[in-house]
């Protein structure tokens, strides 16, 4: 709890004054709960929680009543944050702002909202900023002991682990990154960790582990390659894949003999098998194993964990094991 209030005060340090002001009161009860902040210009301000959405009211409570004492934010207050979020200086931010987020020293993922600036039908900015939404990063220490214990009872293996927005997937690759780097399996395994947004781990973090290396804010691909070629890895741990020629980067570690731990956004098996690249995660790349995660009402529980290896010794071609993913998967529904 103590981490927990030290990023929130952290979070909200970065907000206008008179909003801050009011976060300030917040609870430490709300706090513990609190999975994100959103400000939304004329509009009340809303804690979501894994209860839902409530009103930021100006004692500092919450409400679910939208009442005439809910705290509103506005335009100045909005451009005042996002201006400090950046450091006073928007243009040093210009492609993460392009690509619609900030991430704070912290770790903290913030989503923005506004207007699009084109030039010749391509977007080349974002301006009048209408909202922005402050995801609260979390740092739980053995959230992934059933990983261990099941997925990689005789040894690391490649791991997808699948998930809706908020469900936890990158708080679940922070500990096991920490857990593999120090000993939890009984041996310090090299990981290296891919961190596009520097927001698996902030980059004064005590939790990387004593044999992680973390390229941070390197495109996925271009990490993956480099992380092959120059570091060694025992494994490479990327969040939120989603682009074939991060797959084929992926497709060459893998043949160097290099483990995959990787997160894909999809909230079932439906979600996922119509995702572009859900046949080569499962068929080109063989992942054995998948890690199915309960929502965002219960972030980091897993809901299923599939391990295809069991089932699958009696596969004599490629599509005897097709057919056999299909059919363990269905089971996940």
């Amino acid at each position: 709890m103590e981490q927990l209030l030290k990023d929130y005060n952290n979070i909200i340090s970065y907000i206008s004054p008179r909003l801050h002001m009011y976060l300030s009161k917040v609870s430490n009860s709300i706090i513990n709960d609190l999975q994100e902040i959103r400000l939304r210009v004329d509009r009340p301000v809303v804690l979501v929680t894994h209860s839902g959405s409530c009103f930021l009211t100006s004692s500092g409570k919450t409400s679910y009543i939208l009442s005439s004492n809910c705290v509103y934010a506005y335009k100045n207050e909005i451009n005042d944050t996002v201006n400090k979020m950046c450091g006073y200086s928007m243009h040093s931010h210009y492609e993460d702002l392009l690509n619609g987020y900030l991430t704070l020293p912290n770790g903290a993922r913030v989503g923005l909202c506004g207007t699009a600036v084109y030039d010749k039908d391509k977007v080349k900015g974002i301006k009048d900023f209408s909202c922005i939404n402050i995801r609260i990063p979390r740092n739980i220490t053995g959230i992934s002991e059933n990983i261990m214990n099941s997925v990689f009872k005789d040894g690391i293996e490649d791991l997808l682990i699948v998930g809706s927005p908020a469900s936890g997937k990158t708080t679940m690759l922070k500990d096991i990154a920490y857990q593999l780097s120090s000993g939890r399996l009984g041996r310090f395994y090299k990981v290296c960790v891919v961190d596009e947004r520097k927001e698996i781990f902030p980059e004064k973090s005590n939790l990387i582990g004593p044999n992680t290396d973390v390229l941070f804010g390197y495109p996925k691909a271009q990490g993956i390659s480099m992380a092959v070629r120059t570091l060694s890895p025992d494994v490479i741990i990327c969040d939120e894949i989603g682009q074939n020629y991060e797959i084929d980067e992926m497709l060459i570690g893998m043949n160097s003999g290099v483990k995959f731990i990787l997160t894909v956004h999809a909230s079932s098996y439906d979600e996922l098998k119509r995702k572009s690249i859900y046949k080569r995660l499962l068929t080109n790349l063989y992942f054995n194993n998948i890690v199915f995660l309960s929502g965002s009402n219960n972030p980091c529980v897993i809901s299923k964990i599939i391990n295809f290896n069991d089932e699958n010794d009696a596969c004599n071609t490629h599509s005897d094991y097709i057919n056999n993913i299909s059919h363990i998967l269905s089971k996940a529904n």
